[in-house]
């Protein structure tokens, strides 16, 4: 007695400590609201004092009233048991001190002494078996409530068998013999899960003998015939089921890698079910399947009707939200919001689905070789492509695999060409689609493509090269177009470049430099550039602020062609400096701005080659075809501009360029003082050649000025703005008049009839001939574009063993700044140096 009087004095004390500390007004709220007690009693927390999910009411009366009556249950017990609790401790019952003896007390102290452990135990054992049913009933109605969409697809898919059975007896009786995890709709989540996880992913461990492996791999062979794959087929596009489908997509996976099984033997482990395709009729159609269908399935189960089964507990508001949000119609060119996509409630359950189908038409493209497999599966990406927006590696990988076809140069038939312009338009669906940043890795990669098979485009190669990297700049022109500000900065980052190349060259002079500059990798681009902007940068008065910031870079562009043709005023590159100058007739007609070109051709009359008598030299067995300069940028070493086809062909090309500046710029206020330059030097010209032809041209060219010029004197007198007020460049145009670009376009045009015109007819060996040529070029192109890596790899580690020390001793030059140089190599290939040293 003395000891537990002791005890009971130290709790106290105990009890007065803790007392002594002043609750916070939080607490104090809680305490007097009811304290544990009361929310456990309410439901909101649970036994161990987590928060419990507020579970919405379900709409049916029934559910309802059962949830009611088990709560009223529930809250009866625990009333009960606290009555119980209160009676045994209260100061008045059998079992208080205030009633008893000595002797009692004693005697009741030993008996409760002896069974204490046991009652402790069964008391916390009764509490704990009710906080235990509170606890399950309401983890209950979660796993119901979570679970709720796939019993409602098995539900559906329960009811599509039975009509199954009914229609067609014996079809629904091979299922039962055959799969039956189609048939069993009772399996357990966990169970579903793990076992269609070990379908799509790869077991890499590996126990017990080698008999017990090829038992287990006979038991998880499924051999996919006509049966099988309908089977799949009804359960996962009709009945709308998951694990068909994702059955079904391991069959294709293991279809997409049956070169590899092939190649290394036994690639999969026991655990995983192999699916083998004995025919190739069953190839053919598991590939078109998925291809052409499985893409319904997934708008079904992520955004379409499936989505909304588990939803049905939602408010109206919600429901009106969501309603609001939903795409009627599939779109391939709209994009997706990956957020909503991430929100579906089966989002979790496909995305490794989608990922692994994603890959394996990845892995397929790459190892396919024929034109037509190819077609059709980047035709069916299409379908794929707004629903990548949800997984940025697998668009950047598809963007790779893409740029790869699209850029390919190992095949130059007409079939391959239909390969070509479909990766195209998978790569503008895909800049189209996907979330902003992804528009610029698009950009980056198309103009490092073409920069690096532009490389290769030269007069050897250009039967062959030329055709596919026109091709290739009209795309890159298509894609520039979709979004002015993220072109423009790019364009401003790779113009800037061939400024830098150029600058370089200026300033050393060397051959390197020189031959960075002159060579058809930097004239492609330059061609490329010019064109893009042509295309987007609009005309003054359209008021796009986006075209006018790709108009802002015609300056440097123009000071760049401008640049490249000065730079060596020589007459062997004579050729280079024509193409500059049409490209600056482009940038002219298509923003309106007047680009003086005319001191360059000019210029060409003052070589003394022009007035000298021509070399006569013997034809080349039976090319008649002459000088083409459309395809060379410079002339032979040797007797340049001094046979009679080389200066027929500049000549003839100097004339063609000078009437086109006249009639671009025929409209302007300015025409007369325009031409007066012109009439001189070819009223001089005239007079010094003695070659009739060209005579005519010259005299053909002072006509045409003379006309403009009386037209715009005419014309000027019924202005009303003065000289300095004019601020339109063809503001003598009439209305009905053809604009420049118009008139740019059509004299292309006219020019390209006469070409045509101009080819002589070859004959079918001739043609054969020429085919078996091309085929050589591109293996050529092959076999340098590979010497050429391996080069530049040896330079590269050459340079860095190399130790200046000049450099190393001069103390000022670590503090410069390097140059920024970005994009392609630039650097020229053998064949390029050997030309330039002939």
């Amino acid at each position: 007695l003395i000891t537990r009087t002791n005890n009971f004095k130290i709790n106290n004390k105990s009890l007065f400590c803790i007392k002594m500390v002043k609750n916070t007004k939080r607490t104090r709220k809680f305490l007097s609201s009811g304290g544990v007690n009361k929310r456990l009693e309410r439901g909101t927390i649970t036994k161990k004092g987590k928060l419990r999910v507020n579970k919405r009411t379900k709409s049916d009366p029934a559910a309802i009233a059962l949830a009611k009556a088990n709560e009223r249950r529930k809250s009866e017990k625990m009333k009960e048991a606290k009555e119980k609790k209160r009676g045994e401790e209260a100061f008045t019952s059998d079992t208080n001190l205030g009633d008893m003896d000595l002797d009692s007390f004693l005697k009741t102290v030993a008996d409760e002494e002896g069974i204490e452990d046991d009652g402790s135990s069964e008391g916390s054992e009764t509490e704990d078996v009710v906080m235990d049913d509170f606890d399950s009933g309401e983890e209950d109605e979660i796993e119901d409530d979570d679970d709720e969409d796939l019993e409602a697809a098995e539900a559906r898919m329960k009811a599509e068998m039975a009509k199954l059975a009914e229609s067609d007896p014996d079809f629904h009786e091979y299922l039962q013999q055959n799969d039956t995890s189609l048939l069993d709709f009772h399996e357990e989540a966990s169970d579903d899960d793990s076992g269609d996880d070990e379908d799509l992913e790869v077991d890499k461990e590996s126990g017990g003998n080698e008999d017990e492996a090829d038992d287990e791999m006979k038991s998880n062979v499924v051999i996919v015939d006509t049966k099988v794959l309908k089977a799949y087929e009804h359960g996962a596009f009709k009945s709308h089921g998951l694990k068909p489908l994702r059955k079904l997509i391991a069959a294709y996976i293991s279809a997409c890698h049956m070169s590899d099984e092939s190649s290394s033997g036994r690639s999969h482990s026991s655990n995983r079910k192999k699916f083998v395709i004995e025919s190739s009729v069953i190839f053919d159609k598991l590939l078109v399947t998925c291809l052409a269908k499985v893409h319904e399935e997934f708008h079904f189960h992520l955004i379409g009707n499936g989505a909304k089964v588990s939803r049905e507990g939602k408010d109206d508001d919600d429901q009106q939200e969501e309603q609001d949000d939903e795409v009627d119609e599939f779109d391939e060119n709209t994009p997706l919001n990956p957020n909503k996509i991430a929100k579906s409630d089966r989002y979790s359950y496909l995305k490794p689905t989608i990922q692994s189908f994603i890959k394996a038409t990845l892995h397929l493209m790459e190892e396919a070789k024929e034109s037509k497999l190819l077609n059709f599966i980047i035709k069916s990406l299409a379908n794929y492509v707004p629903y990548l927006s949800a997984f940025p590696q697998l668009s950047k990988a598809l963007l790779k695999m893409l740029t790869l076809k699209w850029s390919s140069t190992s095949d130059s038939t007409q079939e391959f060409q239909s390969v070509r312009v479909n990766s195209f338009l998978r790569i503008r669906q895909l800049a189209l689609t996907q979330p902003f940043p992804f528009i610029e890795m698009c950009l980056k990669s198309v103009y490092l493509a073409y920069a690096r098979s532009a490389k290769f485009a030269n007069a050897s190669s250009i039967s062959s090269l030329l055709p596919q990297l026109t091709f290739m700049g009209n795309c890159v022109v298509e894609l520039y177009t979709l979004d002015y500000a993220s072109s423009y900065q790019h364009s401003f980052i790779y113009i800037r470049q061939l400024a830098l190349h150029l600058r370089t060259a200026l300033q050393k002079k060397t051959p390197e430099t020189l031959r960075v500059v002159y060579c058809w990798q930097y004239m492609h681009c330059l061609k490329l550039w010019t064109a893009v902007l042509a295309a987007s940068c609009g005309k003054p008065n359209d008021g796009d602020d986006e075209a006018g910031l790709m108009r802002s870079l015609i300056y440097p562009l123009v000071e760049v062609i401008f640049g490249v043709a000065k730079l060596v005023p020589s007459t062997r590159h004579l050729p280079l400096r024509l193409h500059c100058i049409r490209f600056l007739h482009q940038l002219a007609a298509s923003s309106e701005t007047f680009i003086p070109t005319t001191s360059l051709l000019l210029e060409v009359f003052d070589l003394k080659e022009i007035t000298m008598q021509p070399k006569r030299v013997k034809k080349r067995g039976n090319d008649v075809r002459g000088v083409r300069l459309p395809v060379i940028l410079k002339l032979p070493k040797e007797d340049a501009l001094r046979t009679g086809e080389q200066l027929d062909a500049c000549l003839s090309e100097v004339f063609l360029l000078l009437n086109r500046e006249v009639d671009l710029y025929k409209f302007s206020a300015g025409s007369p003082e325009f031409t007066v330059r012109i009439c001189q030097r070819l009223r001089k010209y005239a007079k010094q050649t003695k070659n009739g032809k060209y005579r005519a041209y010259a005299k053909g060219c002072i006509e045409l000025c003379e006309n403009n010029s009386k037209f715009a004197v005419l014309a000027r007198t019924k202005l009303h703005e003065a000289p300095k007020d004019i601020k339109r460049l063809e503001v003598l145009k009439p209305n009905n008049a053809p604009t420049m670009g118009e008139r740019y376009e059509m004299a292309i045009a006219k020019e390209r009839r006469l070409e045509a015109a101009a080819q002589p007819e070859v004959s079918s060996a001739a043609k054969k001939k020429a085919e078996v040529a091309r085929e050589q070029e591109i293996r050529n192109a092959e076999i340098r574009k590979k010497e050429l890596v391996q080069t530049n790899d040896k330079k590269k580690r050459k340079q860095r063993m190399e130790l200046n020390e000049g450099d190393l001793k001069n103390v000022m030059a670590l503090e410069e700044k390097d140059e920024i140089q970005e994009g392609v190599d630039w650097s020229a290939s053998e064949d390029e140096s050997s030309e330039e040293e002939d």
